[in-house]
């Protein structure tokens, strides 16, 4: 098992990676995840890290997507987790259309 100092590099390491690549980021760790996934259903010890190291990559890919995309999200699930936790006021077009709705309410 990983010392906390490297599980926190890596977790750094995918977090900017999934940052400057998103769609390959959303694949592999997507993937990475799943992997993860069937090792713990086999005790493996890499399991839990492999597994949130996907996990990490797929979210950060989607979050960036979506910063980029203007809140179009690739996936459900995505959608789910930004649109219900504070994570929608890191996106500059969530301000701009809850603008927009504040302004249609004052007419």
């Amino acid at each position: 098992m990983w010392d906390v100092q490297t599980a926190v590099q890596a977790v750094a390491v995918v977090a900017v990676a999934s940052l400057l690549v998103p769609p390959l980021a959303r694949g592999i760790g997507g993937i990475c995840a799943v992997i993860g996934f069937c090792g713990a259903a086999q005790s493996s010890s890499w399991a839990p890290t492999v597994m949130a190291l996907g996990l990490v990559a797929w979210f950060v890919g989607h979050w960036s997507f979506a910063v980029r995309i203007d809140v179009h999200y690739r996936s459900r699930l995505a959608r789910v987790v930004i649109d219900r936790t504070l994570l929608r006021w890191t996106i500059p077009r969530y301000w701009q259309l809850r603008r927009q709705r504040r302004m249609a309410a004052a007419r």
